[in-house]
């Protein structure tokens, strides 16, 4: 236990795979998904998950074709950062799909504007419980990942639901409600993203069925690496 600022906070030494370096991380409440954090980059959990499993599992993805559908925060940061084939897109919600505003791509992930199999490696960071139609969108990202490529994501997992929960739907042009409406925090939307979906067990035949990929679940928590949260899974969809 140790003092940062005015208040006490529990924290541990330990390695950060963004910083590259020994940090302390600090436990700022006890939502450690969102307050267990970097001294030194002010990385959250799920950030240092994304980037261990790439480490882990596509350690050459430095050299790889990325694309980030949605980036926020230093996990983006630096994979930006540390490959030189990186691209990115933002869904706004007023602008044409495949042109740039403000130096940024707008794209829906439900009918992109790029070609066939033009990426190795496709990345989303709790995107996906944002999508109206996810349907769509893992099909999309099937179609621009090339042989044998992968989509790396997080999002919010419930596996103690055996079917996934849908939230909201649109219909002609309206929200319709199903549940109480939560909002997550949109780097392009002051109004924040609507939760669409509380993905359950059985998201991995849905992404099967509609996106014909195989999905790996990958949980790791482990403080000398700042890993210890709940939601912290990520998932890679593999392209055969």
């Amino acid at each position: 236990m140790k003092w940062f600022g005015k208040k006490q906070h529990k924290s541990n030494t330990g390695y950060c795979v963004i910083c590259e370096k020994t940090v302390t991380f600090i436990e700022y409440e006890k939502w450690l998904r969102d307050y267990y954090r970097c001294n030194a980059c002010d990385s959250i959990p799920r950030q240092r998950a994304i980037i261990n499993a790439l480490n882990t599992f596509l350690p050459n993805w430095r050299l790889q074709a990325i694309h980030e559908s949605s980036p926020c925060g230093i996990s983006s940061d630096y994979i930006k950062r540390n490959c030189n084939d990186y691209s990115e897109s933002q869904f706004f919600l007023d602008k044409e799909y495949g042109l740039e505003s403000e130096g940024i791509r707008c794209e829906n992930l439900e009918c992109m504007t790029f070609g066939d199999e033009v990426f190795d490696i496709f990345v989303t960071q709790d995107v996906l419980e944002h999508v109206m139609n996810p349907e769509l969108a893992f099909a999309e990202i099937h179609r621009v990942l090339r042989k044998g490529g992968k989509h790396v994501f997080t999002m919010p997992w419930y596996p103690q639901y055996s079917k996934s929960i849908q939230r909201v739907r649109m219909e002609n042009g309206n929200l319709v409600h199903m549940l109480e409406p939560m909002y997550h925090g949109n780097p392009v939307n002051s109004e924040g993203s609507i939760v669409t979906y509380d993905w359950g067990l059985d998201f991995i035949d849905f992404i099967h069925t509609h996106a014909n990929m195989s999905t790996m679940v990958y949980l790791y928590k482990d403080r000398n690496l700042g890993l210890d949260a709940d939601f912290l899974h990520v998932f890679i969809s593999f392209k055969s």
